[in-house]
């Protein structure tokens, strides 16, 4: 596929009104700029859905871009990055990708790339990068995407991923009835995929933030009393409503009108013990 195919793809894709696959293709040029052109994912890892999407076949749509820095770089910055990222773009043909970056100060460095398609159409991809101040580290691997060629990527792990989205489970919004549902869509496809849990980085995040008193041990017990308190605040409308427009499976989609409490305090036990396999299998 030559350069000018691609931002046709894309603006083909559009006016058949496929924006969400549209918007995945934009996140793996992304990925294939940082990986084949910068250092990035020497020094950051990616998780969270757009990861789970494009590399294991999640299956919902995601928006955003999520990755930690998991090397001791002190002085990571995304602004070293605008230039090469522009440069691979342009090499492209989509000279018109506007990156913009906002870090000063941040525990979290954002970003955003910005492609227009036609005069009232563009596409957004947002980018957090995380710059954690815990030495723990989550477990890494390398998996590699295929569009619109192959290029490699630095991931979390199943389970370091799964610590992620935990922490946004417990953390986020804690009390509020704003519902991220795509978080609680996720927890479950991690619970019907038996994932361990890395209890570890999921502890060392919480008390960074703090949700968890440093002093404390987050056993897989204490966990899943977190997990309990935290889905009796949750409404299951509120989930559907954020989550059934990414879906991407019909009857998938169908089923899901069927969540209820019930089934998410269901998956207390399962949770626990996805932590307490980790700590088995990751006994020094």
């Amino acid at each position: 596929m030559g350069v000018t195919g691609i931002f046709e793809e894309l603006r083909r894709g559009i006016e058949a009104g496929d924006r969400l696959d549209v918007l995945e293709k934009f996140q793996n040029l992304i990925l294939l700029g940082l990986s084949v052109q910068t250092d990035f994912f020497k020094h950051a890892a990616m998780f969270g859905g757009t990861s789970l999407r494009i590399f294991h076949n999640l299956p919902r749509f995601s928006e955003d871009l999520d990755f930690t820095v998991v090397s001791y770089d002190t002085d990571f910055s995304l602004v070293s990055y605008r230039e090469p990222m522009s440069r691979f773009f342009a090499d492209l043909g989509l000279e018109d990708v506007k990156i913009s970056i906002k870090e000063e100060g941040e525990d979290v460095l954002r970003g955003s790339f910005l492609l227009s398609i036609k005069r009232s159409e563009s596409l957004r991809v947002k980018i957090d990068v995380e710059k954690p101040s815990t030495l723990v580290m989550p477990k890494t691997e390398t998996l590699y995407g295929f569009y619109p060629y192959n290029y490699s990527a630095r991931l979390c792990t199943l389970p370091s991923s799964f610590a992620g989205k935990m922490d946004a489970i417990i953390h986020r919004k804690w009390g509020s009835k704003r519902v991220k549902g795509r978080d609680w869509y996720d927890f479950l496809w991690y619970m019907r995929r038996n994932t361990e849990l890395d209890i570890n980085w999921l502890e060392a995040r919480l008390k960074e933030k703090g949700t968890l008193d440093p002093e404390m041990k987050l056993t897989p017990e204490l966990l899943g009393e977190m997990y309990e308190k935290r889905v009796a605040s949750v409404d299951v409308g509120e989930i559907l409503r954020d989550v059934q427009g990414f879906m991407t499976e019909a009857l998938e989609k169908k089923s899901s009108n069927s969540w209820t409490p019930e089934l998410f305090l269901r998956q207390k036990d399962k949770l626990v013990d996805s932590a307490k396999r980790y700590l088995l299998s990751n006994r020094s």
